[in-house]
C-alpha cells in the first residue's frame, strides 16, 4: 500500500520538531536517534525513511526550526515604519527576562552555536544561512544597498549573543541586565539610518626595483682626486 504523501510530510515534521527541542535542551552530541524517535512515538527504522543520518537531521533542524527568524518572517506589509515597529516588538519579547526559558529553548541560533561550531560542515553552512536570513529580516523595509546592513547585523549579534550569555550566566541580575542593554541597543540600531561597512583596503607593498633602476636614481658619486692628479 503506497504511503500517503501528506502523512509522510507530517511525520517528517514531527521528527524535526522533537529533534529541534531535544537538540536545544541536551545538545547535539547528547541526543541520539533513539531519543528523537522515542519522543516522536516512532521506531528507529522509521527514521531512515526521512533522513539519511543524524548529521542530516541536525542540518535540517538548523535550516527550518529557528523561532526568532520565524517570528520576524511572520511580519506583513511593506511600510518601513510598521515593519520596524513590529521588529522592535518581536525583539523586545525575545529579550525579555520572563521569556528567557522558552526563548532559549525555541531559538536555534542562540541555543546551539557551540554544537554547530563542533559539528559537520552542512550544519555550519545551515547555521550561516540562518544568520544571513536573520540579518535580512531585521533589515527588511530599510534601503538595501549591495552591502549588508551593518545596523541590522549588529542588532542580530546583540540579540543572539545576549540570549546565549544570559542563558549561561548563573546570576539572574546579570542576565536581566544583559537582556535590558541588548534590547535598548538593538532598538537604537534599528531606528538609526542605514549603515554599511566597506571592506578594508589591503595594503599593497611597493614593488622592489632592480639594481639598475635604483642605481639610476642615486646621485652620482664624484671622484676625489689627489694633488698629483690621480683619482
Amino acid at each position: 500500500m503506497p504511503i500517503n504523501p501528506n502523512r509522510k510530510a507530517r511525520t517528517r515534521q514531527e521528527i524535526l520538531d522533537h529533534a529541534a527541542r531535544l537538540f536545544r535542551l541536551r545538545g547535539f552530541e547528547a541526543t541520539t536517534i533513539d531519543d528523537v524517535m522515542l519522543a516522536a512515538g516512532l521506531t528507529r527504522g522509521a527514521f531512515y525513511a526521512h533522513f539519511g543520518s543524524k548529521d542530516e537531521l541536525f542540518a535540517e533542524v538548523l535550516r527550518t526550526s529557528d523561532g526568532l527568524l520565524r517570528l520576524l518572517r511572520a511580519r506583513t506589509g511593506e511600510d518601513p515604519r510598521a515593519l520596524g515597529r513590529e521588529a522592535a516588538r518581536v525583539l523586545n519579547d525575545y529579550l525579555h527576562k520572563d521569556h528567557i526559558g522558552e526563548v532559549s529553548v525555541g531559538c536555534t541560533l542562540a541555543a546551539l552555536p557551540g554544537d554547530v561550531g563542533r559539528g559537520p560542515l552542512p550544519a555550519r553552512l545551515a547555521y550561516a544561512n540562518a544568520v544571513y536570513g536573520l540579518i535580512a529580516e531585521l533589515g527588511r523595509g530599510r534601503p538595501r544597498p549591495r552591502q549588508l546592513d551593518a545596523n541590522a547585523t549588529a542588532a542580530a549579534v546583540l540579540c543572539v549573543g545576549a540570549i546565549g550569555m544570559a542563558r549561561a550566566s548563573g546570576d539572574r541580575r546579570l542576565g536581566d541586565w544583559l537582556l535590558r542593554c541588548a534590547r535598548r541597543a538593538a532598538a537604537t540600531l534599528l531606528a538609526a539610518p542605514m549603515a554599511t561597512l566597506k571592506p578594508r583596503a589591503s595594503r599593497v607593498r611597493p614593488k622592489s626595483k632592480s639594481r639598475r633602476k635604483s642605481a639610476a636614481v642615486r646621485p652620482p658619486i664624484r671622484a676625489v682626486r689627489s694633488r698629483d692628479g690621480r683619482a
